[in-house]
């Protein structure tokens, strides 16, 4: 069974690998998929509709938008905004405090620098 923290809140319709774990005021939102391996650190925001691969990590108080598609082994770090709509392929780090727009493709092995825009 998945590891959950009792504080987050997960909405209807996510599914997740055994292997997943979501810590302490996580807020998921309704029909979510979480591969194997996926780590929701404290206190981010998934919006509704997010798919995220094997092997990824969403950083402290990330927050990924509606209807985002996360590849394998893609490391968000801690307050990265994500938007809507956006597709993040394999293997992609997104340094702190970076975003990346809504609507945005980042090509697999991409790495977003700390506090930059994406696409700029």
């Amino acid at each position: 069974m998945a590891d959950v923290d009792p504080s987050a809140v997960i909405g209807t319709g996510v599914k997740m690998e055994d292997s997943t774990e979501i810590e302490k005021e996580v807020k998921v939102g309704n029909d979510c998929v979480f591969g194997k391996d996926v780590t929701i650190e404290k206190k981010s925001v998934i919006g509704t509709n997010v798919t995220v691969g094997e092997g990824s990590v969403i950083g402290k108080k990330g927050n990924v938008g509606n209807d985002s598609t996360l590849g394998k082994k893609v490391k968000i770090e801690k307050k990265v905004v994500v938007g809507s709509k956006v597709t993040i392929e394999d293997g992609v780090v997104i340094e702190k405090n970076a975003t990346v727009l809504d609507g945005a493709t980042v090509p697999s092995g991409s790495i977003i620098k700390a506090e930059h825009t994406f696409p700029e």
